[in-house]
C-alpha cells in the first residue's frame, strides 16, 4: 500500500496492471460520424474509451465521455468507406460510428476490437470455470453480524449459487441468480457496517442484492476478481434488472482504494489526508527521492509519450541509466498501432531482455506438472527480490555520490520537479505490475491444479469404461463364434432344403400330370351324365323325393342323438363327482384312523410323563421348603440392614430437601440484598406444525433439576447449558408459575415497587403467561385476585385501595387502552427521580369482577395481527400498572406500592413471520425497542456511568424497574422447536446477561410516623 502511495498516484487514474496474457490494445484519432471531428479512441481490455475534446498532439488528462463495453452484448460491424460501427447494450444502449484514414487502418481497428473481445471472453470463461469449481467463502449474517464459513460454487447451468459445509452436501442452500437485482463491491451494506471489527479485508467483500434480502460474502483477496467479475457477468446474462457494471480497470481501482482506505483508517486519517502525508513524507525522504530519480538517467528524456512508457513497461523491464528513447524496441508515436508491439512474442522478448531487471513467467510444460510451475514462480520471485535489494543499494550509493554535486550546482531544477518527472515516467511502476502479475499467475496455477485433478478423475473414469468395453469386446467375440457355428449349421440345412426342393419339383410335375388326367376323366363323366339325365328324369325325381324324406328323418335322429349325448355327459359328470367325493372320504377315514392310533400312543406317553412330573414336583417342593427356611434365616440380618438403609435414605432425602429449600431462601436473600434481576424461563409445548418439521435425534430443549436448561443446535452439533432462578418445562401449568411469582408480587402491599415482564420471540407464549384466557387466566388476573384476597384477610388491620392503569407502546407511541380517543402521552421525570406518564387513566377497582371487566375492555383496544408464526401476534408492548395504598388503622403509616406487569412484544424475524407494509413497520419498531432494552441491560451489567434509557419509550418506562429501588422478575419465553433454535439461544443469552444486573436492595415506600 505504501509503495502504491509513493509511486502509483497519478492525476486521473491509478497505475495497476491486470495480470493476464498480453492482448490487443490500440489508440489513435478517428473521425466520429456524428460530429465529423477527430476523436481520440483508446481500446484496452474490452473497453473502448472515447475522448472527443482532445487535440491530436495534446496529452489527455480528463476522463472519457463514453466507455463502450464490448464484452457484454457488444457488436462491431464493418462498413464501406473505411468505416466501422460499435453497438453496446451495457451499461446503456449506445451506437457510435467512426471513419479511419484508410482501409488498412480501419481493418487494423476491426482486428484489434475483435481480438480484444476474444481475449475478454477467454478471461470471463476462466472466471466462470473457477465459479463452477467454487472456493471457501464467508457469509455474513444480518441478525448477529457474525460470519459463517462455507464452500460456495455455481451449479452447472450457471443459474444458481449454492453453498454448504462441503461440496458433497446432500441438501445445499441455494439462491436463484435470476432474482438478483445487483452486485456491490466492498463492505457497503448495513450487515458489514454493523460489524465492530471486520475479520476480512474490505477488498475481499461483496454483496448480492435480492428484492427481499442481501447475501453478504467475503473471499480471499487472490480470488476476489474471479468471484466479482464472474458473478457480474452471470447477472448480466441471466438477470433482467442488473444493467450497470464495473469494468476491470474500475474494479482494480476500487480494490486499491479499499486497501488505501484501510491503511488510512488504521492511522485514524481520511484517505485524502493519508495520501497527502505519504507523498509529503516521500518528498522529504532523500533515499526515496533517489530511488525515484534512478529511472531518470542522463540520456533518458522526460518527454516520452505515455503510450510509449506503458509499452516499455509492459514486459516488466526497468530501463537502465544512459539509455536513449530511440534504443527502445517499442518506441512509437501516440497514434501508431500497438497490436504488433503487444504480441506475445514481442512481450516474451522484452521480458527476456538482459539490459535490466526482468521477469520471465515459468514455461507451461504439461509433463512437469502444476507443482513444478509453482516452484519455478517462487524461485523467480526470490531472484527478483534479491535483484531489487541489490539495485536499491546501488541507487543509495549513487545518491550519496551525486548529493554534493547537486548541492554545488545552483541551476539544478527543484526536487519536486524531479519527483514529478520520476512519477510521470513511472519507471518503477513495473514492480507493482510484476507483483500483480505474480498474484494472477498463482491463481492461474491453482486453477490449473484443479483442472488437472478433474482431468485425472476423468482419466480414471475413462480407464474403467475401457475395461468394461474390453469385457464387452470379449463377449462379442464369443457371440461371433457361436453365430459362425450356427451359420455352418444353417448352410447344411440349406443344402438339404435344396435337395428337398428338387424332390418337391418332381412331385409337383407328377401331380400336374395326374391332375390333367383327372380333368379329362371328369369331362368324360359329365358327358355320360348328360346323356343319362335325358332318359332317366322321372326316376331321378322319385329318388330325390325319397332322398328328401330320408334327410328329414336323419335330421330328427341327429337331434335326438344330440339330446341323448348331452344327457350322457351330465350323468358322467355326476358319476365322476360322486367318485371323487368317495375317494376323498376314504382318504379322510384312513387319515382319521391313523391319527387316532397316534393320539392313543401319545396319550399313554403323556400320562406316564405326568405321573413322573408329579413325583418330581413333590420332591422339589420338599427340598424348596428346606432351602427357603435356610434362606429366610440368612436374610433376616440383611432385611434389617436394608430397612435401616431405607430409613437413612429417607432421612437424607428429607435433609436434602430441607437444605435445598434453605439454599433457595438464602439465594433469594442474596438476590434481595444485591437487587439482582430474577430470571425465570418457561418453555411452551410444541405445536403440530413444529412436530412435523422436527428432526430425529437429540431433543432441542432439555431440562435438569429445577434451574437448568440446555439447547441443542443441530447445524453446529453442540448443546449449550444455562442456569437460571427457575425453569418451567412445557408441561407446567399456570398455577405453578403463579406460586413461584406470588411472594414477589404480593410484596407490593408492603410498600415495594415490583416489575414482572415477559420477554421472548414472537409466538413463544408471553401473552398466555401474562394474560391467559377466560378459563385459564395468566399472571395479571391471578396477581390482582391474590391482592384482593389479602385485602379481605387484613381488612380489620389495614385499609387497602387498589387502582389499575393499562397502556401500550405502539410504534414508539404511548396509548391509553381505557380510552378510544387518544391524546399525546409521554414519559416524564418526577422530582424524586422516578418516571411516570401524566394523563394516563387511573381506574380504581374493588373486586375481581371489576378487574376482569377492565382488562376485557383494554384487550379490545390493543393492537394485534395474524402472522405466519402467530395467529394473534402482539404488535405493541402491553403495560399493566397496579398501584396499592395500604393505611394502617392502628398507626398513621401508609405503604405505597406499585407493580408493573409487562407483556413485551416478541422479537420478530420478518423472513419467518412474512409481514409487510404496516406490519413491517411495526416489526421494525418492536425490534428497535427490544434492541434498546438490550443496550440498557448491557450497560447495567458493565456498570457504565451512562445508561441509555432515553433511546426508547420502553426503556424510559422501565427505568424505575431496571435502575431504581425495585424488585424485578424477567420471565423468558422460548420455543422447543429446532426451527426457532437461533431465536431461543438469543433469548437465553440475553436472560443470562440480565441475571447479572445488580439493582441494589429494594426500599419500601412508607409515609407517616411510627
Amino acid at each position: 500500500v505504501l509503495w502504491l502511495c509513493a509511486f502509483g498516484c497519478r492525476s486521473s487514474h491509478l497505475a495497476v496492471s491486470m495480470p493476464d496474457a498480453p492482448e490487443a490494445e490500440r489508440r489513435g484519432f478517428l473521425t466520429a460520424a456524428a460530429t465529423g471531428k477527430p476523436t481520440l479512441l483508446v481500446l484496452r481490455r474490452g473497453v473502448l474509451r472515447i475522448f472527443p475534446d482532445v487535440a491530436p498532439k495534446a496529452k489527455h488528462r480528463s476522463l472519457p465521455d463514453e466507455a463502450l463495453q464490448l464484452l457484454y452484448k457488444g457488436e462491431v460491424s464493418a462498413e464501406s468507406g473505411a468505416r466501422f460501427t460499435v453497438r453496446t447494450l451495457v451499461p446503456y444502449e449506445a451506437e457510435q460510428s467512426f471513419k479511419a484514414a484508410s482501409e488498412n487502418e480501419a481493418k487494423l481497428w476491426l482486428q484489434a476490437l475483435h481480438t480484444s473481445q476474444t481475449d475478454g471472453f477467454e478471461r470471463l470463461q476462466r472466471h466462470l470455470e473457477f465459479l463452477e469449481q467454487g472456493s471457501t467463502a464467508y457469509k455474513y449474517n444480518y441478525s448477529n453480524s457474525k460470519r459463517m464459513r462455507r464452500h460456495f460454487w455455481v451449479e452447472a447451468s450457471r443459474a444458481e449459487l449454492r453453498w454448504g459445509k462441503t461440496r458433497t452436501d446432500d441438501a445445499p442452500q441455494t439462491m436463484d441468480l435470476k432474482q438478483c437485482v445487483g452486485i456491490i463491491y466492498g463492505p457497503m451494506t448495513s450487515t458489514f457496517q454493523r460489524c465492530e471489527t471486520m475479520e476480512d479485508p474490505p477488498w475481499g467483500c461483496f454483496s448480492l442484492l435480492f428484492p427481499d434480502r442481501t447475501l453478504d460474502m467475503a473471499v480471499a483477496g487472490d480470488v476476489i476478481p474471479h468471484w466479482f467479475l464472474g458473478l457480474q457477468h452471470l447477472l448480466l446474462q441471466c438477470s433482467v434488472g442488473c444493467v450497470t457494471c464495473l469494468t476491470e480497470a474500475q474494479f482494480v481501482f476500487r480494490k486499491v482504494f479499499f486497501k488505501l482506505r484501510q491503511a488510512a483508517h488504521r492511522e485514524c486519517l481520511t484517505t485524502r489526508v493519508f495520501l497527502a502525508r505519504r507523498i509529503n513524507k516521500f518528498i522529504a525522504d532523500p533515499s526515496s527521492v533517489a530511488a525515484a530519480a534512478v529511472g531518470v538517467g542522463d540520456g533518458e528524456t522526460s518527454g516520452k509519450a505515455p503510450a510509449e512508457r506503458r509499452r516499455s513497461t509492459a514486459g516488466f523491464k526497468r530501463p537502465t541509466a544512459g539509455r536513449s528513447p530511440e534504443s527502445s524496441p517499442c518506441a512509437s508515436s501516440p497514434g501508431a498501432s500497438s497490436v504488433g508491439g503487444d504480441s506475445t512474442a514481442a512481450g516474451a522478448r522484452r521480458r527476456s531482455s538482459a539490459n535490466g531487471l526482468s521477469f520471465s513467467p515459468p514455461a507451461r510444460d504439461p509433463a512437469a506438472g502444476v507443482q513444478s510451475e509453482a516452484d519455478a514462480a517462487q524461485a523467480d520471485l526470490k531472484r527478483l527480490s534479491a535483484e531489487l535489494e541489490k539495485q536499491l543499494g546501488m541507487a543509495n550509493a549513487r545518491l550519496e555520490a551525486l548529493r554534493p554535486k547537486y548541492a554545488a550546482f545552483s541551476g539544478a531544477p527543484p526536487l519536486d520537479d524531479i519527483l514529478k518527472e520520476a512519477l510521470a515516467l513511472d519507471g518503477v511502476g513495473w514492480q507493482a505490475d510484476k507483483c500483480s502479475y505474480l498474484e494472477d499467475e498463482l491463481v492461474t496455477l491453482k486453477m490449473s491444479n484443479g483442472t488437472a485433478q478433474r482431468q485425472l478423475q476423468a482419466a480414471e473414469r475413462t480407464e474403467k469404461q475401457l475395461k468394461r468395453l474390453a469385457k464387452q469386446y470379449k463377449d462379442c467375440e464369443a457371440q461371433i463364434q457361436t453365430m459362425e457355428q450356427e451359420l455352418g449349421s444353417a448352410k447344411v440345412g440349406a443344402q438339404s432344403a435344396d435337395s428337398a426342393k428338387h424332390i418337391a419339383k418332381d412331385g409337383l410335375a407328377l401331380a400336374e400330370a395326374q391332375t390333367g388326367h383327372l380333368e379329362r376323366r371328369v369331362r368324360e363323366l359329365e358327358q355320360q351324365l348328360g346323356q343319362a339325365a335325358s332318359g332317366a328324369g322321372a326316376e331321378l325325381a322319385v329318388i330325390r323325393e325319397q332322398n328328401q324324406k330320408q334327410v328329414e328323418k336323419l335330421a330328427g335322429l341327429n337331434a335326438e342323438k344330440a339330446k341323448l349325448g348331452q344327457t350322457l355327459q351330465t350323468v358322467r359328470a355326476e358319476v365322476e363327482s360322486i367318485e371323487r367325493r368317495r375317494k376323498e372320504n376314504e382318504q379322510k377315514l384312513q387319515a382319521c384312523q391313523g391319527l387316532s392310533k397316534n393320539l392313543v400312543g401319545l396319550l399313554r406317553g403323556l400320562q406316564s410323563t405326568i405321573a413322573g412330573l408329579r413325583a418330581t414336583q413333590e420332591e422339589v417342593k420338599a427340598s424348596t421348603k428346606d432351602d427357603l427356611r435356610s434362606i429366610a434365616d440368612d436374610l433376616l440380618p440383611l432385611t434389617n440392614a436394608v430397612q435401616k438403609v431405607g430409613a437413612q435414605k429417607s432421612g437424607l432425602e428429607q435433609r436434602y430437601r430441607e437444605l435445598a429449600e434453605e439454599r433457595k431462601k438464602l439465594h433469594n436473600m442474596v438476590l434481595e440484598l444485591k437487587g439482582n434481576i430474577r430470571v425465570f424461563v418457561r418453555c411452551r409445548p410444541m405445536n403440530e406444525k413444529e412436530k412435523a418439521g422436527e428432526t430425529t435425534g437429540e431433543s432441542t430443549v432439555t431440562f435438569a433439576e429445577d434451574a437448568k436448561i440446555s439447547v441443542y443446535e443441530a447445524n453446529a452439533a453442540r448443546r449449550k447449558w444455562f442456569e437460571f432462578d427457575k425453569v418451567f418445562p412445557p408441561k407446567c401449568l399456570q398455577p405453578e408459575v403463579f406460586e413461584e411469582v406470588k411472594p414477589l408480587a404480593t410484596s407490593v402491599l408492603d410498600g415495594f415497587n415490583v416489575c414482572i415482564f415477559a420477554y421472548g420471540q414472537t409466538g413463544s407464549g408471553k401473552t398466555f403467561t401474562m394474560t391467559g384466557n377466560k378459563d385459564n387466566p395468566g399472571l395479571n388476573v391471578r396477581v390482582l385476585t391474590e391482592l384482593f384476597r389479602i385485602r379481605d384477610e387484613r381488612k380489620l388491620e389495614l385499609e387497602i385501595n387498589i387502582s389499575l392503569m393499562i397502556s401500550e407502546i405502539y410504534n414508539e407511541t404511548i396509548k391509553d387502552l381505557f380510552v378510544t380517543k387518544q391524546k399525546k402521552l409521554d414519559v416524564k421525570q418526577n422530582p424524586d427521580g422516578s418516571n411516570s406518564v401524566p394523563g394516563l387513566t387511573e381506574l380504581p377497582v374493588d373486586s375481581v369482577e371489576a378487574v376482569l371487566t377492565a382488562m376485557t375492555e383494554a384487550s379490545q383496544n390493543r393492537t394485534v395481527m395474524a402472522t405466519d408464526m402467530n395467529e394473534e401476534s402482539s404488535r405493541s408492548h402491553s403495560i399493566v400498572q397496579v398501584k396499592t395504598v395500604c393505611r394502617s388503622k392502628k398507626s398513621s403509616k401508609e405503604y405505597v406500592g406499585k407493580i408493573n406487569l409487562i407483556d413485551l412484544a416478541g422479537s420478530e424475524n420478518v423472513n419467518k413471520s412474512g409481514v409487510s407494509g404496516q406490519g413491517m413497520k411495526e416489526a421494525q419498531n418492536i425490534n428497535k425497542s427490544l434492541s434498546a432494552l438490550g443496550d440498557v441491560i448491557q450497560a447495567l451489567v458493565a456498570k457504565t456511568p451512562h445508561v441509555p434509557y432515553r433511546n426508547s419509550k420502553l426503556t424510559m418506562m422501565l427505568k424505575d424497574s431496571l435502575g431504581g429501588d425495585c424488585k424485578t422478575l424477567m420471565i423468558v419465553q422460548c420455543s422447543p422447536a429446532q426451527t426457532n433454535v437461533i431465536e431461543t439461544l438469543s433469548s437465553l443469552n440475553f436472560a443470562s446477561r440480565a441475571r447479572n444486573v445488580e439493582l441494589g436492595k429494594a426500599k419500601r415506600n412508607v409515609k407517616g410516623a411510627d
